[in-house]
């Protein structure tokens, strides 16, 4: 990358080449001029692949000079009006930027601008990349010095954008001795002329401007321990890239910084099982949380195989809940089940899978929770149906009615009195003497046989129930309405 730039204010100019000096470590040129007339002359001399230059001093003469000429052009303009707008279209400006000029727009925009000319002929890198394919994947690979040639493996979080990622790597300024080569999920690189502390820095770089570019993230490991074949680098540098499961994304990971493991036992134990069947039907989501965390505690790590099986494990327990009140039965809950499942064998960050089970949990819990409660005025509902149909029968009470309905006596008390605002006992007594207030008016049946109609057993019992709500006998409560006809 060799950047010329025409602008007036020499103060300008330094501040400009300072910020991207320090920005570029290497694989940069910079030149700065005052005056067109020495464009033509730094133009040839130069040979600039990028030219930054204010709109005002673009005259016919600088137009003629950078037609047909193969570089990138980026303006400036103190003055956003629609001229200077008109001058960068014609010059096919890849950007036009109003001053002060936005340091950090003008770096992100020279990272992204293609290369004019490839630095490697086509045929040395057809050979570069046989060789590094020999010294991969078949036998007798060379030793290859680290002190001359730093391993790095890069790996994106989206796989399908590699070769995207290695094209732009290798146009990138980033680097100047740079040899990278393509896998189907990482790209291998080897990077001289740099000291690890710089090479560091840089990659980070790599990492905060790719994710600028497409909202993607890297990881990336170097291989930083004795002089080793590219095979054995690659492998130690994948193994500990795996630490992407505990640490996420936008690390760059050193071969020599790997982690201990700490057993898990993949099954779940007895009491394990009982606290997470205690939990789902308690609503308990504080332990189902504080459990699944301790997966992901910090500096607390496990072999990635038998977390994933502890986390099936974990999920047959849940299958167990959504079968016992046919939660499988409904669509949405049964396929979130098995996305669920499928992320626990394939998502490559822990505390995604952690994040999304207990979504799913929570889910299922207020969707028993929601049932229940929809459940309950159902129960009160059917209950009254029942006192309805059977009141006659002297025997019924509270625990026949809950027989009947399959639920706890208790419960169902508990359940009529939050629906109807009134205890199950008492709702049942003022039901029959109602009924008896009927017959009583209605016909001429004697008052016992009425009682015993509407379930009084005591016909002495029914008619101090009966003064309790009508503050009269039955007898005088039939006469007092026969009076009244």
């Amino acid at each position: 990358m060799r950047i010329l730039l025409l602008e007036r204010d020499q103060a300008e100019i330094q501040g400009i080449e300072w910020y991207l000096k320090n920005y570029f470590s290497s694989g940069m040129q910079f030149s700065g001029i005052t005056d067109t007339m020495d464009l033509e002359r730094m133009l040839h001399s130069f040979e600039p692949t990028i030219l930054m230059l204010d709109v005002a001093l673009v005259t016919s003469h600088v137009e003629k000079l950078l037609k047909n000429r193969a570089l990138h052009i980026i303006c400036f303009t103190a003055q956003p009006i629609f001229q200077h707008a008109m001058k960068a279209i014609s010059l096919q400006a890849k950007q036009l930027f109003v001053k002060p000029i936005p340091l950090e727009q003008l770096k992100s925009t020279l990272m992204t601008l293609p290369a004019l000319e490839s630095t490697v002929p086509f045929t040395n890198s057809i050979q570069t990349d046989a060789q590094m394919y020999v010294d991969l994947f078949l036998n007798s690979p060379q030793i290859i010095q680290s002190a001359q040639s730093k391993f790095v493996l890069i790996e994106p979080s989206n796989f399908d954008s590699n070769l995207q990622l290695y094209h732009w790597l290798m146009q990138s300024p980033i680097f100047s001795e740079l040899t990278a080569f393509p896998l189907q999920k990482r790209i291998l690189c080897l990077i001289s002329g740099q000291e690890q502390a710089q090479l560091i820095k840089n990659l980070r770089l790599v990492i905060r401007e790719w994710y600028t570019m497409t909202e993607e993230f890297l990881n990336i490991a170097i291989y930083d321990g004795a002089d080793a074949t590219l095979r054995d680098m690659y492998a130690e540098a994948k193994q500990v890239l795996t630490q992407r499961f505990y640490k996420g994304y936008e690390h760059v990971f050193l071969t020599s910084q790997s982690i201990s493991l700490s057993y898990l036992d993949p099954l779940l134990t007895p009491e394990e099982q009982q606290l997470w069947i205690t939990s789902l039907e308690e609503g308990n989501l504080p332990a189902v949380k504080q459990f699944l965390y301790k997966l992901t505690a910090p500096n607390c790590y496990y072999s990635q195989d038998e977390v994933r099986i502890h986390l099936t494990s974990i999920l047959a327990q849940i299958r167990r809940f959504m079968l016992k009140y046919h939660l499988h039965h409904q669509a949405k809950m049964e396929t979130q089940y098995r996305a669920l499942f499928h992320l626990i064998l394939e998502h490559p960050i822990l505390y995604a899978i952690v994040q999304e089970f207990i979504l799913f949990t929570q889910q299922l819990i207020q969707i028993k929770l929601d049932a229940q409660q929809s459940l309950s005025a159902n129960y009160a509902e059917l209950a009254v149906e029942y006192i309805e149909s059977s009141y006659e029968n002297n025997e019924l009470s509270l625990t026949m009615i809950a027989q009947h309905l399959n639920i706890n006596a208790n419960y169902l008390s508990t359940l009529f009195s939050k629906k109807l605002g009134v205890p199950l006992k008492k709702f049942l007594q003022q039901f029959r003497v109602q009924q008896a207030a009927k017959l009583l008016l209605e016909t001429t049946i004697p008052i016992g046989t009425i009682a015993e109609s509407v379930g009084f057993s005591d016909s002495n019992y029914f008619i101090k129930v009966f003064r309790e709500y009508y503050h009269v006998t039955p007898y005088r409560y039939r006469m007092e309405k026969e009076r009244k006809r």
